[in-house]
């Protein structure tokens, strides 16, 4: 299961976003979403999800690099997600 729902929907709450504004390819920088911003919502992302963030910091740009980083941690990790988005 992808976390791109869950994280699309938190966008929208967290910044005020349309739904149709978070598409994966939607930069963030385009989207108002800065440096610093994104790396707050990182850490929103590792409690939602119950994630520890290791290793070096990648580049994201992109609604979907988010989830790609997302779903990587959480594989690694072996979190399993919900229908509801949240870890279990």
């Amino acid at each position: 299961m992808s976390s791109l729902p869950v994280i699309q929907k938190m966008l929208v709450e967290e910044f005020g976003l349309t739904p149709e504004q978070v598409k994966p390819e939607s930069r963030l920088e385009e989207l108002g979403v800065d440096s610093l911003a994104t790396v707050e919502f990182m850490f929103m992302l590792e409690d939602r999800f119950k994630l520890k963030m290791t290793g070096e910091p990648v580049p994201i740009k992109t609604v979907g690099d988010i989830a790609h980083e997302v779903d990587i941690m959480v594989a690694q990790q072996g979190v399993s997600l919900d229908e509801g988005g949240a870890a279990s």
